[in-house]
């Protein structure tokens, strides 16, 4: 085994602060300094998938999906099978609007992982997107297969099941969403919330004209 000289060990050490430090912006959601850090880290540790994937993130979280895409395209270069980096890819496609790309990202990751709830529900987002709603309705089943708590595939659920026409399978979903939704999602919870007394008023009316 090579060993390695001092210069190397000390750059070792600071690729590890560096990430560490990224890490910590990027956890605080502080991505602009993430961003630095990860390419402070990337300058003397350029093949690293890993910190290629994070700078991807950092970036997304900036709403710099372009380049974020870039920085997955890279990871994965170094990194064919990293299932992070695709499905990561797969989200930023879906914030330009390339759904068929995103779909073929999340797919890739699927077939790495098939495990994954995330991504199961990322793909049914981006079908639901296309107003493909039995095969988001599959993936987000799935995804609340691997995880019952998905609060995020309980909403995608509820809403695709209300496009659908099936409405008490639709609030049954959006009123256990709103039941687990964590506080960063409180939007959505306001939405479903919306989604369920427009829902009761449409089968009101209905019950009223039969």
């Amino acid at each position: 085994m090579k060993e390695r000289n001092d210069n190397e060990i000390s750059d070792l050490k600071d690729v590890k602060q560096w990430v560490s430090e990224g890490n910590f912006y990027l956890n605080q959601k502080q991505y602009a300094p993430a961003v630095i850090c990860y390419e402070n880290a990337l300058e003397l540790d350029p093949e690293n998938t890993k910190i290629w994937d994070n700078r991807g993130v950092a970036l997304a979280g900036a709403g710099r999906h372009d380049e974020a895409i870039e920085s997955f395209e890279i990871a994965l270069e170094f990194q064919p099978d990293n299932t992070q980096a695709w499905s990561n890819m797969g989200v930023s496609m879906a914030a330009l609007k390339r759904f068929d790309e995103a779909i073929n990202c999340f797919d890739r990751a699927i077939e790495l992982n098939p495990d994954d709830s995330n991504t199961w529900n990322n793909k049914g987002t981006a079908l639901f997107s296309l107003s493909k709603y039995p095969e988001a309705l599959q993936c987000f089943n799935k995804a609340l297969e691997l995880d019952p708590d998905n609060a995020k595939a309980l909403a995608g659920k509820g809403s695709t099941l209300r496009f659908t026409g099936e409405y008490e399978g639709a609030i049954k979903s959006l009123e256990k969403f709103i039941e687990i939704a964590p506080i960063e999602l409180s939007y959505q919870r306001e939405e479903a919330w919306a989604m369920i007394f427009d829902i009761k008023l449409l089968l009101d009316r209905k019950s009223k004209n039969q």
